[in-house]
C-alpha cells in the first residue's frame, strides 16, 4: 500500500484533483444558464443572512461609538465590571437598532412621498405642453433661419409628439407598482429584509465570538505565516471597505441634504427629486456627480433655463468642496489607487454587476491592487531591485536598474552582487 507521503501518492492525488477540476470546469461552462440560475437560487435562500451581514456591517460603527460613550459614562459607577459590560452591550445594541430603523423610516416617510409628488407634478399634461413650448422656443431663438434649425424643428416636433402621447397616457401608480415584478416578490423582499435586521442584531451580539471562531479555523487549517497573512488581508479589507463604503454613504447623505436645502433657498422646483438623485448617484465614484447632475440640469432647463445655469454653478462648487475637503475628512485614508484604476474598476464591475458593481467594485479592486503590489514588491526585494515605480520610468533594460548591494555575512563587507537571479535567502543558506 502506498504511504500518504510517498512520491506516487502525491502525483496520483495531483492527477485526480486536476481531472476533477477539468470535469467541474466542463460541467459549469456547458450549462452556464443552469449554473447561473442555481447560484441565484442559492443567494435567494440565504438572502436574509446576507441582508443581516450587510446591516450588521453598516450598524457596527454606530454600535462601537455607543459602546465607547456608555463605557466612559459608567466608568465611575460602582457596579461590577461584568454588569457594566452587560449593560453597555445591551444598551448599545438597542441604540444601534433604533438608529437604523429611524434612518429607514426617515428615508421612506420623508423622501418617497415627496419624490412621488414631484414625478406626478412633472408628468402632468399641462406641464408637458409647457415643456414642449419652452424647448421649441429655445430652438427657434438659437437656430432660427438655419438648415440646422429646420432639421431640429422637424425631427424634434415628431419626437416630442411621440413622447408627449406616451407620457400623457402613462399611469404613474401603475408604473411604480410595476417596478416590482409581483406583490409576492415585494412582500418576500420586505420579509427577507426584516429577518435580515434580526440576523444583523445577532451578528452584532456575537461578532466577537464569530471573529474568534473564524480565526481559530484559520489557524487550525493554515500554516503560521499563511494565517498571519490572512489576518492582515482581512484587516486591510475591513479598513478599505469601512472607510470607503460607509464613508461614501455618509457623504452621499450630506450632499443630498445640502442640495435639497440649497434648491429650496433658491426657489427651484422638484427639490426632493433632484436632491435624492444627486445624493444617491454621488455614492458612485468618478461618474456619480455627472450621472446625477446632468439629468437634474436638463429637468430644470425645460422648466426654467436660468435655474439650470444656477444649478450647474451650485453643483460645480459643491463637488469642488466635497471632493477636496469634506470627502477626504469623511473617508479618511486614501484607497491607494490612481484615478485611472478607479475608472477601470467602475467600468468593469459596473458593466458586470450594475449599480452595486459601480459601488463595491472600487474597494474590491483596491484590495486586489494592494495584494498584487505586495507580491510584486516582495519579488523585487528578493532580487534587490527598487520597488519605487518612478525608477522604472526611463528603463530600457533591467541592467539600467540600481541593484542594492548585500554585505557578505562572513566578512561583513558590502560586496556588490549584480546577478539579478540572486536571492538573499539562497545566499544565507549557502554560506551557512
Amino acid at each position: 500500500m502506498l504511504r500518504r507521503n510517498s512520491h506516487y501518492f502525491k502525483w496520483g492525488l495531483t492527477a485526480f484533483l486536476v481531472l476533477a477540476a477539468v470535469v467541474v470546469f466542463w460541467v459549469v461552462f456547458s450549462n452556464l444558464g443552469g449554473v447561473y440560475d442555481l447560484i441565484l437560487e442559492f443567494f435567494g435562500i440565504i438572502s436574509s443572512l446576507l441582508y443581516g451581514c450587510v446591516f450588521a456591517y453598516l450598524m457596527n460603527p454606530v454600535m462601537e461609538y455607543s459602546e465607547k460613550l456608555l463605557t466612559k459614562s459608567l466608568r465611575k459607577s460602582k457596579w461590577k465590571e461584568q454588569h457594566k459590560a452587560t449593560v453597555v452591550k445591551v444598551c448599545s445594541i438597542i441604540i444601534t437598532v433604533l438608529t437604523f430603523l429611524g434612518a429607514i423610516y426617515a428615508l421612506i416617510a420623508l423622501i418617497v412621498p415627496n419624490i412621488y409628488d414631484s414625478i406626478a407634478e412633472l408628468l402632468r399634461p399641462e406641464r408637458l405642453q409647457e415643456y414642449y413650448n419652452t424647448v421649441l422656443q429655445w430652438v427657434h431663438d438659437t437656430f432660427a433661419g438655419t438648415p440646422v434649425g429646420e432639421w431640429i424643428e422637424e425631427n424634434f416636433a415628431d419626437l416630442m409628439k411621440i413622447l408627449t402621447d406616451f407620457l400623457m397616457n402613462l399611469n404613474i401608480g401603475a408604473l411604480l407598482l410595476g417596478a416590482a415584478n409581483s406583490v409576492y416578490s415585494v412582500v418576500a423582499t420586505v420579509f427577507s429584509m426584516l429577518i435580515g435586521i434580526i440576523a444583523g442584531v445577532y451578528v452584532l451580539v456575537y461578532k466577537k465570538t464569530l471573529c474568534a471562531q473564524a480565526k481559530k479555523l484559520t489557524v487550525a487549517v493554515c500554516r503560521e505565516e499563511k494565517a498571519d497573512r490572512i489576518f492582515e488581508v482581512a484587516r486591510r479589507t475591513n479598513r478599505i471597505f469601512s472607510g470607503f463604503v460607509i464613508g461614501k454613504i455618509i457623504d452621499a447623505v450630506f450632499v443630498g441634504v445640502v442640495t435639497y436645502f440649497a434648491l429650496l433657498i433658491m426657489g427651484m422646483p422638484f427639490a426632493p427629486l433632484i436632491a435624492t438623485l444627486v445624493g444617491v448617484t454621488n455614492i458612485i465614484p468618478f461618474f456619480g456627480p455627472f450621472i446625477g447632475a446632468i439629468p437634474s440640469a436638463l429637468l430644470l432647463l425645460i422648466e426654467n433655463p436660468i435655474d439650470a445655469v444656477y444649478f450647474g454653478i451650485f453643483i460645480v462648487i459643491l463637488q469642488m468642496i466635497d471632493g477636496n475637503i469634506i470627502e477626504n475628512r469623511i473617508l479618511g485614508e486614501k484607497l491607494g489607487i490612481s484615478d485611472f484604476w478607479v475608472l477601470v474598476a467602475i467600468l468593469v464591475s459596473g458593466g458586470i454587476f450594475g449599480f452595486m458593481g459601480m459601488l463595491l467594485g472600487v474597494p474590491i479592486f483596491a484590495v486586489i491592487y494592494t495584494l498584487i503590489t505586495d507580491s510584486v514588491n516582495k519579488r523585487l526585494k528578493k532580487k534587490r531591485l527598487p520597488t519605487e515605480t518612478e525608477q522604472y520610468t526611463a528603463v530600457e533594460s533591467v541592467t539600467d536598474l540600481p541593484v542594492t548591494p548585500i554585505a557578505d555575512p562572513v566578512r561583513g563587507h558590502g560586496e556588490p552582487l549584480y546577478d539579478l537571479n540572486y536571492e538573499v535567502e539562497d545566499h544565507y543558506d549557502e554560506e551557512e
